[in-house]
C-alpha cells in the first residue's frame, strides 16, 4: 500500500516544493484542488498521515478529508 507521509513542519516551510516531492508530482502551482484530483484518480489503498497539524493550512487539510471521502482507496489519518 502507498504511503505519503506528510510533516506538517516541513510542509510549513517551502508548501509546494514539499508537496511536490511528496506526491512525485511533475509540477505543482500550490493549488491544492489538483492534489485533490490526484488522489480521487487512485485505485490501490493509500494511506495519507499527516502529523503536526496545526502547522498545516486548514484547506489543504480539508483536501485530504474530502478525497479520502470519495475515494475509497484513499485513507487519511491525522496523528499528532
Amino acid at each position: 500500500m502507498p504511503k505519503f507521509e506528510i510533516d506538517g513542519e516541513k510542509l510549513s516551510e517551502n508548501p509546494n516544493e514539499y508537496l511536490k516531492n511528496t506526491f512525485d508530482l511533475p509540477v505543482f502551482d500550490g493549488d491544492y484542488e489538483d492534489i485533490y484530483q490526484y488522489l480521487i484518480g487512485f485505485y490501490n489503498k493509500t494511506l495519507i498521515i499527516l502529523t503536526k497539524s496545526s502547522k498545516v493550512d486548514s484547506d489543504l487539510i480539508d483536501v485530504f478529508e474530502r478525497a479520502s471521502d470519495y475515494n475509497s482507496m484513499v485513507k487519511f489519518e491525522i496523528v499528532d
